[in-house]
């Protein structure tokens, strides 16, 4: 999948502006690992459904981008891009819960599931180099199993497992390789 993985131009970047660039990349990135289900003839029943599956992906992915930046910034550089980046993907969840659902306090749900998931994924290994280890991209599966329901439960955690974290993440870390860059605090 292409995703955007350099700046137009060279100029400095605040961490907001690299922030909703990723923003952007994992909304992409969520949206065609849902497509590929439906493609692959796993169901989605409504909308809101399609939401959720993008959802678990979408806490993935940031906590993806989180474990990736956290050897390259400092704490408060880390802690002003993810914020951001969190704020972000809760105003795009929210405009699309708000399509398709009652109006509600979607934003704030979605920061209660992201920390949940950050602090679940955190228990599992994670390199630069290598990414998500297998049992952190096994988890990935049992959460989407979990929203997709029973028809295709069984087939869920294999299937994101073994085709879709891998090309997420590589194209992921192509978004942050050339997006994200952060000076070191002295």
């Amino acid at each position: 999948m292409r995703v955007k993985k350099n700046w137009n131009q060279s100029a400095a970047r605040t961490f907001e502006q690299m922030a909703n660039a990723i923003a952007a990349t994992i909304w992409k990135l969520a949206a065609n690992l849902l497509l590929q289900l439906e493609n692959d003839n796993f169901e989605t029943t409504t909308q809101a459904h399609r939401i959720d599956v993008m959802e678990e992906v979408i806490c993935y992915l940031v906590h993806y981008s989180d474990r990736w930046i956290y050897p390259q910034a400092s704490q408060q550089q880390r802690d002003l891009f993810i914020t951001s980046l969190a704020k972000d993907l809760a105003r795009m969840l929210e405009d699309s819960r708000f399509d398709v659902q009652a109006p509600g306090n979607y934003q704030s749900s979605f920061f209660d599931k992201l920390n949940q998931r950050s602090a679940d994924y955190a228990d599992y290994s994670f390199s630069s180099e290598v990414g998500a280890s297998f049992a952190m991209r096994c988890r990935l599966g049992d959460q989407v199993r979990n929203v997709m329901g029973e028809r295709d439960s069984k087939w869920i955690p294999d299937y994101i497992l073994g085709r879709e974290a891998p090309d997420i993440e590589i194209s992921l870390k192509r978004s942050l390789t050339g997006l994200v860059t952060f000076e070191r605090e002295n």
